[in-house]
């Protein structure tokens, strides 16, 4: 009896511990301030005039995750990256920056060339995922697999950046994407210089326009910004190495429903510098605005021509008139709901 309480007594134990080491697993401590080039080295590009912003802020994503989880300072090319869009070939190649350079190649066949060769060299495969996720598993994930390419609007605030960035109302300007590589909870409200936060703490981000660009290429945007960094963040998937190694992330979330994997009908806006932002979300609500709009200007043209009839028409002939409008309504209402849902 006492051998058995004594085997009872010790299985409990080695559960009680499992369980705790697997609580320590899927929680990280999350500091209130963290700077992702501390633990790395992280290069300020210059994309100049080409209009690579996704390219430069998604090999830089590719970049860190490579060197925060295996230790591999790979410099990737931003060049190869934007010329798939031109070349086609297989998405989620990369290449080194030294068999690829980045730089305004015309768009020829010498050049389809050397990128099928550079292809034929391609040191990884990555995957991305797009995310919509609370602020604390991004800060989890950046602490674990490297920067997070996000989405923002460039304005007068970043052109000639003097402090942090902050909207109290929502803005246009040109759209622009950057990198997430840390965050300070009490980066004072005082450090902004065009409108001031109610509150302390902002998001640091690695922008593509070289190092004499705000803080060493570097800037902080408020965590109250108009512009909500969560709404367009993507981060890595898992990378495969040329030798077959896969690098997952492995981040569980209680969020992990809302992640997808990215596709040509990805859902998330369109990134053109140039151009102000547009979701195609909201062009299928203006679509189904502007059809209830012309459906109603519709039924009030049938009641006022109704109305106009002749008074002495029956009154049954009226009222099959009527319900064959109310038919036409409900129909023409759930075919518009069928493909705005869709």
């Amino acid at each position: 009896m006492k051998k058995k309480i004594l085997s009872i007594t010790i299985l409990i134990l080695v559960l009680s511990c499992n369980l705790c080491v697997y609580a320590t697993e899927e929680q990280t401590e999350i500091p209130s301030k963290y700077d992702l080039r501390n633990d790395i080295s992280i290069e300020v590009e210059n994309q100049g005039t080409r209009p690579w912003c996704d390219e430069y802020s998604r090999t830089k994503m590719v970049e860190t995750f490579l060197q925060k989880t295996k230790g591999i300072n790979y410099n990737l090319s931003e060049a190869y990256m934007a010329y798939f869009k031109e070349f086609g070939g297989t998405y989620g190649k990369q290449v080194l920056e030294s068999d690829f350079p980045t730089k305004d190649y015309v768009v020829n066949e010498e050049n389809q060339k050397k990128y099928n060769e550079a292809t034929s060299k391609a040191v990884a495969e990555f995957n991305f995922l797009s995310i919509s996720v609370e602020p604390e598993m991004l800060k989890n994930y950046i602490m674990s697999y490297g920067g997070a390419d996000t989405a923002v609007i460039t304005d007068n605030q970043w052109h000639k950046y003097k402090g942090g960035i902050y909207h109290k109302e929502k803005y246009s300007g040109s759209f622009h994407g950057v990198l997430i590589i840390g965050w300070d909870d009490n980066y004072s409200k005082d450090n902004f210089y065009y409108e001031k936060p109610e509150n302390d703490g902002a998001w640091l981000v690695l922008n593509s326009w070289g190092s004499n660009w705000g803080n060493n290429g570097t800037a902080w945007i408020s965590y109250e910004d108009s512009l909500d960094l969560m709404r367009d963040t993507q981060i890595m998937n898992y990378v495969e190495l040329s030798n077959g190694e896969i690098i997952e992330n492995k981040l569980k979330d209680n969020k992990q429903e809302e992640i997808k994997e990215i596709t040509e009908a990805d859902k998330s806006p369109i990134r053109v510098e140039g151009n102000n932002k547009i979701f195609k979300g909201d062009i299928l609500i203006i679509i189904y605005g502007i059809s209830i709009i012309l459906l109603v200007v519709l039924i009030i043209l049938l009641l006022i021509r109704k109305s106009k009839e002749k008074i002495n028409e029956k009154k049954e002939t009226k009222q099959k008139s009527k319900k064959k409008i109310i038919i036409i309504v409900v129909v023409i209402l759930i075919i518009l709901t069928i493909l705005f849902v869709m």
